[in-house]
């Protein structure tokens, strides 16, 4: 029961933001259940659908550093509110979208309105609580992500089974509408210092380059061809942008992302792991629906509830490793995760057919990679956050989250890269090789989590 020493308007504005976390993850999956009704709705084809996709992490990645700094220049209440604003209005246009390119930019939309409404939210939060109810405030508001992610892939096979695949946007509108109108009355504005210096446009602008040139490189390459000009040229574009971002970022005196704080070694290591684990269980959300549509012809509520397991093991897992961690140390389950990574995308590697048997060859791998994965990511944030010193936390979570969602958008390229045919036995070799990549990227997480840290980062 809510504390009565406790104004209730700080329940209320926790519950806010909260939902602001729940959109976020919730939208980063629900797409991906409805990839063939989209498809087949729109008329697109996979890789037209897949840019929104990719679109929706590149946009969050882009986005989210530039975010925090408007958070703290203009006011963390009016971005987080303009932020709300956006994503409700952008998932109104997604489900209203004639084409697959409305849609898309819509999605974009929506990355830009999250990456506004993060940063601001928990810092708006926190300060309506006592401080000795601070840490059980993180929580509640930190488990919305794993949690809304364990619901999404259900939640969205019934709302398209029962209505369409529109609803999964519509649904969102209506709610962002009442957080908006909840929110301006209950969220407290934080005084911000006065800026002192221009904005990194520079680094924001070439920054989103990079990321999606790298991406379109790989999805068009595969229309295009890889040796082709215009893939050469994109793919030049991408790097020459990277250069220009980091030059920019390393000289100006606020920018968007601390490249310094990656001289430690307990930064840069657990960032490696950080890329290789999410470049994998971020697009994995795309193999493993269409395996169960287009190999075992699942229904929409099918593929939905099949993969559900998976999202509910991450959760479970992050909580309990987390706790053990306090007592054992980060490392030893980073490394044991990121083992069951390659076990998990092993084991299907080795037993997907064509025969349908769920539980004996699907399921397992994704119990192994679920619990995995809750044993290694948070927890690499952790490890990276006990590398450095205290006031530089925000920052580096700039960073660990970007990375984050760069590695989700080059990760769901290259499945689309891959995944050329995808129904049928005919596909199994591409499966094949989609799980492949994963493994390889696991392993490299779990050869990373061996490089010698400093005391203080061993934890």
């Amino acid at each position: 029961m809510p504390d009565s020493k406790i104004d209730p308007r700080a329940w209320q504005a926790l519950a806010v933001v909260t939902l602001g976390t729940v959109f976020i993850g919730f939208s980063a999956t629900a797409t991906n259940i409805a990839i063939n009704d989209i498809e087949a709705g729109l008329g697109a084809t996979s890789t037209q659908v897949g840019w929104g996709i990719a679109g929706y992490f590149i946009g969050t990645a882009a986005l989210l550093p530039l975010g925090g700094r408007l958070a703290d220049r203009l006011g963390r209440r009016r971005v987080f509110l303009a932020g709300v604003l956006v994503f409700g209005l952008s998932s109104l246009i997604a489900g209203l979208a004639p084409n697959v390119w409305i849609l898309d930019l819509a999605r974009v939309a929506q990355a830009a309105g999250g990456a506004a409404l993060l940063p601001a939210s928990l810092s708006l939060v926190l300060p309506m609580f006592p401080a000795d109810r601070r840490s059980g405030v993180v929580g509640l508001w930190a488990s919305a992500g794993p949690i809304s992610a364990g619901i999404a892939p259900s939640a969205a096979a019934a709302l398209i089974a029962a209505l369409e695949w529109r609803s999964i946007y519509w649904i969102i509108a209506p709610v962002a509408a009442l957080m908006w109108l909840v929110g301006r009355s209950t969220l407290v504005e934080v005084e911000v210092a006065a800026p002192t210096n221009r904005l990194d446009v520079v680094g924001a602008a070439t920054g989103t380059i990079a990321v999606a040139g790298v991406v379109a490189a790989i999805m068009q390459g595969r229309v295009w061809g890889y040796t082709a000009p215009a893939t050469l040229a994109v793919l030049a574009a991408a790097i020459v942008s990277g250069l220009v971002f980091a030059r920019s970022t390393l000289r100006h005196p606020e920018p968007l992302l601390n490249l310094h704080l990656l001289t430690s070694r307990g930064v840069w290591v657990t960032n490696i792991g950080n890329f290789a684990v999410s470049i994998a269980s971020m697009s994995s959300w795309l193999v493993w629906p269409t395996f169960l549509s287009g190999v075992y012809g699942y229904s929409t509520l099918g593929v939905g509830l099949g993969i559900t397991i998976a999202p509910i093991c991450a959760s479970t897992s992050t909580i309990v490793f987390s706790r053990l961690s306090d007592r054992f140390g980060q490392i030893p389950f980073i490394r044991l995760g990121t083992f069951l990574q390659i076990i998990a995308m092993t084991w299907q590697f080795t037993k997907l057919g064509t025969e349908v048997d769920y539980w004996s060859d699907f399921a397992p791998g994704l119990l192994l990679y679920g619990t995995g994965w809750g044993m290694s990511s948070p927890l690499q944030n952790s490890l990276a956050l006990a590398s450095i010193d205290e006031r530089y936390f925000g920052e580096l979570n700039g960073i660990f989250n970007t990375v984050r969602y760069t590695a989700g958008a080059i990760g769901t390229a290259v499945v689309f890269a891959l995944l050329t045919v995808d129904t049928g036995p005919e596909s199994l070799s591409h499966y094949d090789a989609t799980l492949m990549f994963f493994a390889i990227s696991a392993a490299v997480a779990f050869v990373v989590s061996w490089v010698p840290l400093n005391d203080r980062s061993a934890g």
